[in-house]
């Protein structure tokens, strides 16, 4: 078995829980996945942000980050790839009229937490990380898709749970709260830290863990249409019409 088996995140939980073959591919046997145009559209909106806050203090200066850090990979014309540009460009916008109304402090970027639970480690990055003038902390993540579901309460998110957890466990950081930001949408939506129960987040992450480290990875082909490997896995269901 690989070597970094005991080692956690939400993006390998997230894979294995949706399909461990897919786990398997991706971790185990390191296969790529290639870029979509959302997820191209995700890694320039990342880059930018993270860009603009480890270096700028206006607004105005946003697009010109957007500019720099546009990644043109995963399209198929110019035409989808300026379609989807201007889509971002619209969020860009909207995040930074937010910055002029803005009143925490950006603390960091990209910034990665990691604690150890009973013989397995846990590892996260944070976008961004705000404090507020009352001293308390703001872990936010960026959502950059345009097909959220915003209904879904963000207490039921796996994700931000592990990031309470990291924030108090890593930083100790006790007084705070875990935010999505939904770009495509001008929206954010929060939950203060003591909202997620934190062994069960953890033992959930165990219990994945112990399933991937027996090598459990036996397909669930409930997701075959959306997966990544559906021209080449021999498990997938997917069919083109």
């Amino acid at each position: 078995m690989y070597s970094d088996v005991h080692e956690l995140n939400f993006s390998k939980i997230k894979t294995y829980k949706e399909c461990p073959l897919l786990y398997k591919y991706k971790y185990v046997e390191e296969k790529r996945e290639g870029l979509t145009p959302a997820s191209s559209l995700g890694v320039s909106i990342h880059r930018a942000l993270d860009a603009y806050h480890a270096s700028s203090n206006d607004p105005s200066e946003l697009l010109a980050y957007y500019d720099d850090c546009w990644l043109g990979a995963g399209y198929s014309s110019a035409g989808e790839q300026m379609e989807w540009y201007l889509k971002g460009k619209k969020m860009m916008e909207d995040y930074a009229q937010a910055e002029y109304q803005r009143k925490t402090t950006v603390d960091s970027t990209e910034r990665e937490f990691i604690f150890e639970q009973d013989g397995w480690t846990f590892r996260g990055k944070i976008d961004r990380i705000d404090k507020h003038p009352d001293g308390s902390w703001e872990v936010i993540d960026y959502k950059t898709g345009t097909d959220m579901d915003l209904s879904i309460p963000v207490t039921d998110s796996l994700q931000l749970g592990i990031y309470s957890v990291g924030a108090r466990r890593a930083w100790n950081m006790q007084k705070g709260k875990v935010t999505y930001y939904f770009t495509a949408f001008n929206q954010t939506q929060s939950a203060p830290f003591e909202a997620f129960d934190e062994q069960k987040i953890l033992d959930i992450f165990i219990e994945v863990g112990k399933q991937i480290e027996a090598g459990d990875f036996t397909p669930n082909t409930q997701h075959c249409e959306a997966c990544a490997f559906k021209g080449s896995c021999p498990s997938s269901t997917y069919k083109e019409n």
